[in-house]
């Protein structure tokens, strides 16, 4: 089974600019877990998940300083570039500046397994199905859920079968 077997296509879609109270209604209309960024060829420049827009909502915690000299020097870089990352999102207006702009993607030839593989990844949830740098759909884990269950029904029926076979037999 490849991708374009089981992958939601046309995807639905936002442009750079859209804003992100926008993003947020069609998210939660479509009932979909996030949205692939595209421009006007639908070549893929981001995507925007649910988690995407709850992080942005997060309260940003303040890193910790200590005083040398005249100045101020945070006490943990790790914790300095989670706090510019939180501001960042807080600060994002459209989704050009909340985007993830380095998503992972399938391609629609990938095969079951491959998708498997990504997605067993907490933070993919969504995954925009690229082909000829155009987007053409995107994969969900609701998506990979309804297959697997499918899949699970055919097994079963076959050994249903099977064993009435065996009975008659």
């Amino acid at each position: 089974m490849q991708v374009r077997d089981l992958m939601s296509s046309p995807a639905i879609t936002v442009a750079p600019e859209t804003k992100v109270q926008e993003i947020a209604r069609i998210m939660r209309e479509a009932h979909i877990s996030g949205v692939p960024v595209i421009d006007a060829n639908d070549a893929l420049l981001g995507i925007i998940t649910e988690l995407s827009l709850i992080e942005r909502s997060a309260p940003v915690k303040q890193p910790r300083y200590f005083a040398v000299l005249s100045g101020m020097i945070p006490v943990s870089l790790e914790e300095y570039r989670e706090y510019r990352e939180q501001v960042k999102l807080v600060l994002a207006t459209n989704a050009a500046e909340l985007m993830d702009d380095d998503p992972a993607t399938v391609d629609p030839n990938d095969e079951l397994g491959t998708l498997l593989a990504i997605m067993s990844e907490p933070e993919k949830t969504m995954l925009p199905v690229v082909e000829n740098n155009r987007v053409i759909g995107v994969v969900t884990r609701t998506d990979l859920v309804r297959v697997l269950e499918a899949l699970e029904m055919a097994i079963e029926e076959n050994n249903i079968e099977n064993n009435t076979e065996k009975n008659e037999g």
